[in-house]
């Protein structure tokens, strides 16, 4: 059957999907160009200035009142609404295929209120959430259909993450949306099963309770069925510290709860040894005094899969101080803020991204804060290692640009590939470069060097035809 893409957003942001011209690496300016995508797309999103931990943010949405501002009216059973940045719409976008008649690729988004700026208006509730499908054709996007909110209420951000996949393996794409809720446990993930029709209708709905605040959805296959899985990393409940994150098998019947994870804030899934399973790779870039569970400069962890799931005891966590691993730990290194798992080098097994946004360099006559830098690690048939890393910063050969205090590069990572010639592509964010642009970077995966050296290009929001007064952070999240 010929198939069609979906692709799915969560965030306000003007013009997310496009095609944009290549440019090579020698030609590009510090605000870089566009890079062509070639058969796959990149996309990303452009919500307002992100403002750093030194502001007043943090990650996974933890946000101090400024001065003058007022904390929200908690709801009438008592749950407080999380942070309202914007309405965030185009925010948590995700792809995937329907079934078509035509053979074309259709790219789709599904609009929402995004994984931590769940804004949106739902009639007269305030913050309720709003997901839509933005419907693809062979002329573009065309018209949106809301997907009804199981239990709309004031602040219950439907669309907090999303994800989207096959988890019950009948064919049919199913959306994994998390949000607040009003009975039981505070948030909840909801699967509404597929199909999606222009007229709103879907399949039936699940509810499940994670056990976890500001839970964030990353699908992928662990075993080698045809149903999909689910990761949900989150906070403890009503705390600031990391949760174990949960592991949700894909069956016919929805989604059955497994096997308890090491924490982390981020998660990607793929086959980092070539066994056929998909192996977990989680990211916890939080410091040790103010995160139990983290390391001094941030962490990763692998839990590998098997035919019944994740490994309970083939697990290990790997830091800046560990054997072979570039660099070295300092407070502040952000190491495992971003992660992404596919085959740069197109060997069979998938290598690892890793994102320090935190990375500074220099001594104190020539310090530079918060430039950035990316860790590559190999897949291997031993599963991940650290043999042959590569370490890259914007003055690594063939990387566009120069490392400058508070670009954060590497503070998103997507591996996907963008050109169809079988490596996965790695697509970086600096969500600061240019301050308070933002930028991106499409690094072609190339065997051996993990990357190419001589087609790397990047771009910024200026290349797109936006403002840089609204487009801080840029590309801040991605899908492709």
């Amino acid at each position: 059957m010929r198939s069609r893409t979906l692709l799915l957003a969560a965030t306000l942001t003007t013009g997310l999907l496009t095609t944009l011209p290549t440019t090579p690496a020698s030609a590009a300016p510090r605000a870089g160009r566009a890079t062509s995508t070639g058969t796959g797309t990149a996309t990303s999103r452009s919500p307002p200035r992100r403002q750093g931990r030194r502001q007043g943010v943090g990650r996974a949405g933890r946000r101090r009142l400024r001065h003058g501002e007022r904390p929200e009216p908690g709801q009438a059973d008592g749950h407080q609404p999380e942070h309202r940045g914007h309405p965030g719409f185009g925010r948590g976008r995700r792809r995937f295929r329907l079934p078509g008649r035509d053979g074309r690729p259709e790219p789709r988004r599904l609009r929402g209120p995004g994984d931590r700026h769940p804004e949106e208006d739902s009639g007269s509730l305030e913050s309720a959430g709003t997901v839509v499908i933005v419907w693809g054709s062979a002329s573009g996007l065309s018209g949106g259909t809301t997907v009804k909110n199981p239990e709309p209420q004031y602040g219950s951000s439907f669309g907090l993450s999303i994800a989207a996949a096959d988890f019950t393996g009948d064919g049919k794409p199913d959306l994994a949306v998390s949000t607040q809720s009003s009975t039981g446990s505070r948030y909840k993930i909801r699967l509404i099963r597929g199909p999606f029709t222009k007229s709103g209708s879907t399949g039936r709905v699940s509810s499940y309770s994670p056990g976890v605040d500001k839970p964030r959805l990353t699908a992928g296959k662990v075993d080698k069925n045809a149903k999909a899985d689910l990761v949900v990393t989150g906070r403890k409940t009503n705390s600031e510290h990391l949760a174990a994150a949960a592991f949700y098998k894909g069956t016919s019947n929805g989604l059955t709860k497994g096997a308890a994870l090491r924490a982390g804030t981020t998660a990607a899934i793929g086959d980092l040894d070539g066994d056929g399973y998909g192996d977990i790779v989680l990211g916890n870039p939080d410091e040790p005094h103010n995160e139990p569970s983290g390391s001094k400069g941030g962490e990763i962890s692998v839990v590998y899969g098997t035919s019944t799931g994740p490994s309970g005891s083939r697990r290990t966590t790997l830091t800046q101080s560990s054997a072979g691993v570039p660099d070295s730990p300092e407070y502040g290194d952000d190491f495992g803020e971003a992660v992404a798992v596919g085959d740069l080098d197109k060997d069979g097994r998938a290598d690892l991204a890793i994102g320090a946004p935190g990375e500074a360099f220099g001594d104190d006559a020539h310090y530079v804060s918060s430039a950035g830098a990316i860790t590559l690690l190999r897949g291997s048939a031993s599963g991940l290692t650290t043999t042959g890393a590569v370490f890259l910063t914007q003055d690594s050969p063939g990387v566009p640009g120069a490392v400058e205090s508070v670009d954060s590069f590497g503070s998103q990572l997507l591996a996907s590939d963008v050109n169809g010639d079988g490596h996965a592509d790695l697509t970086a964010i600096a969500a600061q470069e240019n301050d308070p642009a933002g930028a991106a970077w499409h690094l072609p995966g190339a065997t051996g060097s993990l990357y190419s050296t001589t087609t790397a290009t990047t771009f910024g929001p200026t290349h797109l035809g936006l403002s840089t007064a609204q487009a801080g952070a840029f590309g801040s999240d991605l899908a492709g």
